[in-house]
């Protein structure tokens, strides 16, 4: 009988044990195997194959942010923040000609968009203006 009190003593140790830790608090820094991380970006991809430099602009809902300028005959990545499900427009600027913007879509993060710029501008799928 004496063997009882022992076993009741070595899983009330090992409740006290399994609690504690259960309320010890997380690391936010310890590696979480089994949690994806959620992309917070849109990665976008420009092949310029006209021959003159053009400025990119991303606008989603009315707020229009620069991203940079594309080489004639060049390739880019640009990458931006992207929150949410919402929709975005480039907005395409020929140095020395004319603008154009793209249809809306809408994007989520971790989405990747490729964009080409005709080798004619016009033939570009974009409202012009």
């Amino acid at each position: 009988m004496r063997r009882i009190p022992q076993i009741r003593a070595v899983l009330c140790a090992a409740l006290i044990v399994t609690l504690a830790a259960c309320a010890s608090p997380k690391r936010s820094d310890a590696p979480r195997p089994f949690v994806e991380a959620r992309p917070s970006t849109v990665q976008l991809l420009v092949q310029n194959r006209n021959f003159s430099d053009v400025r990119l602009y991303a606008e989603r809902r009315g707020t229009r942010k620069a991203l940079g300028t594309v080489t004639g005959k060049q390739d880019a990545e640009f990458t931006l923040d992207w929150p949410g499900h919402d929709p975005l427009q480039i907005v395409i600027d020929m140095v020395a000609g004319p603008r154009c913007t793209t249809p809306e879509m809408l994007v989520d993060p971790g989405d990747i968009l490729e964009l080409q710029i005709a080798v004619v501008f016009s033939d570009t799928t974009c409202r012009q203006g």
